[in-house]
């Protein structure tokens, strides 16, 4: 009984699913195609739609779900220029921002207001972006060691999460970054950032200094785009760290599906409102005892009022070398998260969570931001329909913001916290969330604490400097689930407790002479100091840790080559 109990609850599940994919393709795929061509995550863009969402001039814009598309930018740039012109007054700081966005989307925005999005030539944009930049970086790095089969990880650069695990050693380093793009037949889009970072003295022993960062082939069809390349991602809402995918990490090779603009849902799912999904499948790295695991995972975002937004995660890992021990169906089971397996034919870990954002237009435009993620299951826990319910270890992260600390919006203030389950990342069998020895979410790892606080503030419309404060505890853990003896245990059980300051800088992209091309410039600078006791949890081990970095972006303005 329990067995048909079951498999009844999976088949209503796969109704649902079904029903609901259903309505996602009827209502992501129309006439026509575009190019499609996603921006970095380091990009300002970013900065700038934030800044005009969180000012109340944005109304579609769904924040928990990045990359987006440059045409889905620009997009957003025309309804915050509709929004401000019938506000009843002019906003200085958002007007600024509209006429930077403006400079950088100026092509994409050319083909949306002449109505050529569906209708576009063969196109080639060779350099759409360079970047160069230096950090310097002192102190030593953590690492996560949690079991012989547990997490297995370390940190890429003290004091700069969330730069696709780029390269970096102590003491001075480059970076120089260059991206561009192609379209052929008005639907298919080839784009690519091709990096080099590292040491400027000597090499590096993470694979080299050159990498291929979020490069990718998309095929549109209307709204509908599937992409095949680095991927990288960001869900949820906080500032400082994602809790189920980020971009601390390499991106990895994965085949992504997802709509370029929000949409309604048709019957009764458009009370729901602004709805975009994100859904991909890809395989990880082989440096674990399940050698190149598979992983797939869906995001959906929804938008009902123009002040809330709220999105569902899962993501599941399983396969891989030694852990494959079933068939076809078991394969698809585990890859819809409807059969999760088991240790003896092959196991599997899973995240799911909810991620919420409200604002209050009346109160300056306060903004409460909520993500809850469980990971793993309750199967030993919960007979029957454990396995169903991904809460075994639940991790916490949110905050408040206030955009407009004074009335002209020109002065903020936020406060975050996380608060990470001792299981959050790891995993008894080598399924955990790392990429290239690199935490895939929040970088400060398994059970840990976190809380910043910001204080904000615009200079001349164009200089925003930000001063964090932070505080951090880690405690020493290893995965429980495999005992093995007290020698295979790398820490001294000290708990770690980090404080520090931090100050941004961002300059947002303006007009740049450059041999007469209409080219943009924009800069990013951050200077960061951090007193950590006993990093790593070694007693007695002390460290005082520092960052100075600078990176200058530019876009030369040449345009595309297009033939008809």
């Amino acid at each position: 009984m329990i067995v048909k109990a079951n498999n009844i609850a999976i088949a209503r599940y796969a109704s649902v699913a079904l029903i609901f994919c259903a309505a996602v393709i009827y209502g992501g795929v129309a006439t026509g195609s575009t190019y499609v061509v996603y921006i970095p995550l380091d990009s300002p863009i970013y900065d700038e739609l934030d800044t005009l969402n969180s000012l109340g001039y944005l109304d579609t814009y769904l924040a928990g779900i990045k990359p987006i598309a440059r045409v889905e930018a620009a997009r957003l740039v025309l309804e915050a220029d509709r929004i401000l012109e019938n506000a009843s007054h002019r906003d200085a700081l958002a007007s600024e921002m509209l006429r930077s966005l403006h400079l950088q989307l100026d092509e994409e925005i050319e083909w949306l207001v002449n109505n050529r999005e569906d209708n576009l030539p063969t196109m080639v944009h060779p350099i759409q972006r360079f970047e160069a930049g230096y950090f310097y970086s002192h102190g030593s790095q953590r690492y996560w060691r949690t079991g012989i089969d547990g997490i297995d990880a370390q940190e890429a650069t003290p004091l700069m999460p969330n730069q696709d695990g780029l390269p970096s050693a102590s003491g001075s380093n480059e970076v120089a970054r260059v991206s561009g793009w192609g379209g052929i037949g008005g639907f298919l889009t080839g784009y690519g950032e091709g990096v080099v970072a590292g040491p400027i003295t000597h090499g590096v022993n993470t694979g080299g200094r050159e990498r291929v960062l979020g490069a990718g082939t998309v095929v549109s069809l209307g709204n509908f785009a599937l992409s095949f390349g680095q991927e990288e991602m960001w869900w949820g809402g906080a500032k400082f760290s994602a809790l189920s995918q980020g971009d601390n990490a390499q991106p990895f090779p994965a085949l992504r599906a997802q709509n370029i603009h929000p949409f309604l849902l048709p019957w009764f799912f458009r009370y729901l409102g602004q709805f975009r999904y994100q859904l991909f499948f890809g395989q990880l790295d082989h440096g674990r005892q399940f050698s190149r695991p598979w992983i797939d995972g869906q995001v959906f975002a929804f938008k009902p009022l123009p002040n809330f937004e709220f999105g569902l995660t899962h993501a599941i890992m399983f396969g891989g070398s030694g852990n494959d021990n079933y068939g076809f169906t078991g394969f698809l089971g585990r890859a819809t998260g409807f059969s999760t397996g088991d240790p003896s034919n092959g196991n599997t870990n899973t995240r799911a969570g909810i991620f919420l954002k409200t604002n209050f237009p009346s109160l300056r435009g306060v903004q409460l931001y909520q993500e809850i993620l469980g990971e793993d299951n309750l199967t030993n826990e919960v007979p029957g329909v454990g396995r169903y319910l991904p809460f075994l270890s639940v991790s916490f992260q949110g905050g408040l913001y206030l955009p407009r600390l004074t009335s002209d919006g020109l002065v903020d203030l936020r406060f975050e916290y996380a608060i990470l389950h001792p299981n959050y990342s790891d995993h008894s069998d080598s399924l955990y969330w790392t990429y290239k020895d690199q935490l895939m979410g929040d970088a400060l790892g398994p059970n840990a604490t976190s809380i910043h606080l910001v204080l904000g503030k615009w200079f001349d419309l164009r200089y925003k400097a930000d001063v964090d404060a932070y505080y951090t505890e880690e405690a020493p853990w290893y995965n429980d689930h495999t005992p093995y003896p007290p020698t295979f245990y790398p820490y001294s059980q000290s708990k770690e407790r980090s404080g520090g300051v931090a100050f941004d800088l961002l300059k947002i992209p303006d007009r740049f002479p450059l041999f007469g091309a209409s080219a943009v410039d924009g800069m990013k600078a951050r200077g960061a100091v951090e007193y950590a006791h006993a990093l790593n949890f070694e007693r007695g081990t002390d460290s005082v840790r520092f960052l100075i970095s600078l990176s200058l972006f530019l876009d030369p303005g040449l345009g595309s080559w297009s033939w008809k």
